[in-house]
C-alpha cells in the first residue's frame, strides 16, 4: 500500500485568456467544452481532482494580484511518479487547458519531458494537508465496495435465520474464498509502506523534541506574545459585507451534485510580520496535528473530511483552503461551527477581515451570523471537479474497510454480531488518540464566555 500525498500546480493565465478560459472549463453545474479535458480517471490513482481560476485581485495595498489556474489533485504514490503520469497520461488535456497560461511550453505539441518539467516548476507545496485516513488507496477503496455489495447481496440470496452469528461469519468467508475476484480480501491490508512509517515517526519525534527545547522561551514569552496578540486582534476589522446573491446562488448550483463536496476559500493575510509569523506557525502547528493526532479519520472533531490542503497563494499574500467534504455546506459549516471553532479560528483569524477573535481561539466564527455571512465573500468556483468514488461517504470507507478487515481475523459470537452490523447499519468510526481527545473535550464555550 502507498501513502496519500497532494499536488498544487498554479500559474499566471494571459491576461487576454481569462474570460475564455473561464467558459471553457464552465462550472461543475454547467460544464464548458474543456471541463474533461484532462481525464483524470485514466490515471487510477487519483482520489480527487479540480482547477480553479483565481480571477485578478488587489493586495492590501492596493497593488494589483495577477489573475491564476491551478491544478489540485489528491493521489496515492509519490510525487515525481504522480507529475510523470500526468505529463504522458494527461498530457493532451494539460496543453488545452495550461496553454493559456503565461509559463507554459510554447510548442504546440509540447513533450512529456516539457510538461514534466513545467509541472515541477509551478509546483507549490502546502503549507498544511490532511487525510483522512493515510494507506486508503483508491484502488483498495473501490474493491473493498465491491466487496461489501457482493457480501451483502450474498446474504439477500440466502437465509441465516436458523444461524449463529458466528456461523454466517464462517459462511461469508466460505463465499469470499471461493469467489477468484474477492479472494483478496481473506489477506489483511498493511497500509503505507514502512519507509513511509518511519519517515513519519521521525518527523512525529523531531517535533516532539522541538517541543521540548523551546518550551522554557515559551512559557516566558507567552505574556508578552498574549499582549501583542491582543494588541492586533482589537485593532482588527471584520468585513462585514455580504456577498451577492446571484453569487451565492452560483456556489450553491455547484453543490449536493454527490454524497460529497467541495469548497475553496482564498483571503489575504493580515499586514504585517507578526501577522505573517503567526500564519507560518499556525499552519505548520495544523501540518503537524493532522499527520500525528488528527489521523484517524477525524479532524478536530470533524469526520467528514476527505482531504484539505492550506496553500500560500502571491508570495503569500494569500492563502487557500481546499476541501472536500460529506454532505451539504450548511452541514459542514454547523460542525466548524460546534466542534472545530477553535482551530479554524487559530489559522484563518490571521485573514482579513475575518470576524474578531479574543485571544485566538475564541470570537471568530463562534459568532454564527458573522462566519456564514463572510464565508461566502472569500469562495472561489472549482471550475472542474472529479471523484473516484463520488457515492462513497468517509464513513462508508472506513465501514467497507473493517469489513474486510473482519474477514481475516477468528471472532466469538458478539464480535461476529458486531461485525454483521456493518453489513446493515454500522458505519462506526475508529476511537480517536489520546492527545486528539483531550484537545476536542477542551470546554471553549466555558473558557471563552468570560474573553473580552
Amino acid at each position: 500500500m502507498s501513502n496519500q500525498s497532494a499536488l498544487t500546480i498554479i500559474d499566471e493565465i494571459k491576461p487576454d485568456q481569462v474570460e475564455s478560459l473561464k467558459t471553457a472549463l464552465g462550472t461543475i453545474a454547467s460544464p464548458g467544452p474543456l471541463h474533461g479535458a484532462i481525464d483524470f480517471s485514466v490515471l487510477g490513482n487519483v482520489h480527487f481532482a479540480r482547477l480553479i481560476v483565481f480571477d485578478q485581485a488587489n493586495d492590501l495595498n492596493g497593488e494589483p494580484l495577477a489573475p491564476k489556474l491551478a491544478l489540485l489533485t489528491n493521489f496515492d504514490g509519490g510525487i515525481d511518479a504522480h507529475i510523470n503520469d500526468l505529463a504522458k497520461t494527461c498530457g493532451e488535456g494539460l496543453d488545452a487547458v495550461f496553454s493559456a497560461c503565461i509559463n507554459y511550453p510554447e510548442s504546440t505539441t509540447p513533450t512529456a519531458e516539457a510538461r514534466n518539467q513545467y509541472l515541477h516548476r509551478q509546483r507549490r507545496k502546502e503549507k498544511a494537508l490532511y487525510v483522512n485516513r493515510q494507506g486508503r488507496t483508491v484502488s483498495q477503496i473501490l474493491s473493498e465496495k465491491k466487496l461489501r455489495d457482493a457480501i451483502q447481496q450474498y446474504l439477500d440470496d440466502n437465509t441465516f435465520t436458523s444461524h449463529s452469528p458466528v456461523d454466517v461469519h464462517r459462511a461469508i468467508i466460505s463465499f469470499v474464498r471461493n469467489r477468484a475476484e474477492l479472494s483478496w480480501a481473506l489477506e489483511p491490508e498493511h497500509g503505507p509502506s514502512k519507509l513511509w512509517k518511519r519517515q513519519e515517526l521521525v518527523h512525529r519525534m523531531t517535533g516532539l523534541v522541538l517541543a521540548l527545547l523551546l518550551a522554557p522561551v515559551v512559557i516566558i514569552t507567552l505574556p508578552v506574545f498574549l499582549l501583542v496578540l491582543r494588541y492586533h486582534e482589537k485593532r482588527d476589522v471584520p468585513d462585514d459585507s455580504s456577498a451577492p446573491i446571484e453569487s451565492v446562488q452560483s456556489f450553491r448550483a455547484d453543490e449536493d451534485i454527490w454524497v460529497h463536496n467541495q469548497i475553496i476559500a482564498v483571503g489575504l493575510v493580515k499586514p504585517g510580520l507578526f501577522r505573517q509569523l503567526l500564519t507560518e506557525l499556525m499552519l505548520k502547528l495544523t501540518d503537524y496535528a493532522a499527520r500525528h493526532i488528527y489521523n484517524r479519520g477525524f479532524l478536530s472533531g470533524l469526520n467528514t473530511i476527505h482531504f484539505a490542503r492550506w496553500v500560500p497563494l502571491d508570495d503569500s499574500r494569500r492563502l487557500f483552503f481546499s476541501s472536500n467534504y460529506d454532505g451539504s455546506l450548511e452541514s459542514y459549516m454547523n460542525d466548524f461551527i460546534d466542534k472545530a471553532a477553535w482551530g479554524l479560528n487559530a489559522i484563518f483569524s490571521n485573514g482579513n477581515g475575518f470576524p474578531k477573535t479574543c485571544f485566538m481561539f475564541c470570537g471568530g466564527i463562534m459568532d454564527e451570523k458573522a462566519y456564514k455571512r463572510f464565508l461566502p465573500t472569500r469562495q472561489v468556483h472549482s471550475r472542474v471537479w472529479y471523484s473516484a468514488y463520488p457515492d462513497l461517504t468517509t464513513k462508508n470507507i472506513a465501514n467497507n474497510a473493517e469489513i474486510r478487515k473482519g474477514l481475516s481475523q477468528a471472532v466469538n459470537d458478539e464480535q461476529a454480531r458486531d461485525w454483521l452490523m456493518r453489513l446493515g447499519v454500522g458505519n462506526r468510526l475508529p476511537a480517536l488518540g489520546f492527545v486528539a481527545r483531550a484537545l476536542d473535550n477542551i470546554r471553549w464555550d466555558r473558557i471563552c464566555r468570560n474573553c473580552s
